[in-house]
């Protein structure tokens, strides 16, 4: 499958997903976590909600008070539950989801918006959206890097750059803005350069694959960090938090923020969340 078929195939689940997603609909209830993986087939997850089935469960799926959330066959799910931390479904231990341990928290209004504003986008995704074989094109995960207009805030930090289609292992460069080579990373998709001091200016990253094919992309360390939305603050994971911020950046402005949205989930401690479905999403934006 291309790129160019994995995009059409990105606007056309534009459609289905409205469909989907207004299918899924349910009752005001009272948030309680997200489901932050599932392994196997997500035919095979069931919530149940108010006498209902949730349609379609996907990573971020926010469970509420009351669901009851069992797998079927080899399929396994995990959530993470506010005030309970991470809790594992299979279909020898099926969960309902208590009220939250603990003091109360300012928690509702945020799950409110994962359920309003990204589960929308999240279910719009074939499910193997990243599905790739050798021959398809080899390039940057995030098509946005192409157009040379990605910004990055500046300071110390680690960069992650994803590649994909072509002939793994992978090998990037990354030059600054006098062209002196400031980084090298290599590995299977998802390169990680080493802390690096990003003062504002141009940088250039050139990445080649197994075969030889190379790509090359230019981006702006700004002389400042974008203001980061504050709609989830509340939520109890970093992992989620930070998950649901980085895709509210490339929502906005995936034109400008997409690269700056995949650091801020790069950097958050990892807690179990299915990260390539996220970046999956965040490298969407724009594209349908």
């Amino acid at each position: 499958m291309t790129k160019k078929i994995e995009r059409l195939l990105l606007a056309a689940g534009a459609a289905v997903a409205a469909l989907a997603f207004a299918g899924a609909a349910q009752a005001a209830c009272v948030g309680a976590g997200v489901v932050t993986r599932i392994d196997g087939n997500p035919a095979g997850v069931n919530i149940a909600r108010a006498g209902a089935a949730v349609s379609r469960p996907r990573v971020l799926e926010v469970v509420c008070v009351g669901d009851r959330i069992a797998a079927t066959g080899d399929t396994r799910l995990t959530l993470s539950l506010d005030g309970r931390g991470v809790v594992k479904v299979d279909a020898k231990a099926p969960f309902v989801v208590a009220a939250r341990a603990g003091a109360p928290t300012m928690v509702g209004n945020a799950y409110r918006a994962v359920n309003d504003q990204v589960m929308p986008d999240m279910k719009r995704l074939p499910w193997d959206v990243r599905l790739k074989g050798g021959a398809d094109s080899f390039g940057f995960a995030l098509p946005q890097l192409a157009a040379g207009s990605q910004e990055l805030s500046p300071g110390p930090r680690a960069l992650l750059v994803r590649l994909t289609g072509g002939a793994g292992p992978y090998k990037a460069t990354l030059s600054g803005p006098g062209g002196q080579v400031l980084g090298e990373a290599s590995g299977a998709g998802d390169l990680v350069f080493a802390t690096i001091s990003f003062a504002p200016g141009r940088y250039h990253l050139a990445a080649t694959d197994a075969s030889g094919g190379a790509v090359q992309a230019d981006f702006t360390v700004s002389a400042g960090a974008p203001g980061l939305p504050q709609t989830y603050a509340a939520l109890s994971d970093p992992e989620v938090r930070a998950a649901a911020t980085a895709c509210a950046l490339a929502r906005a402005d995936s034109a400008t923020h997409a690269l700056e949205a995949e650091q801020v989930l790069a950097a958050a401690p990892s807690n179990g969340l299915d990260r390539a479905r996220v970046y999956a999403l965040i490298e969407s934006y724009g594209l349908d």
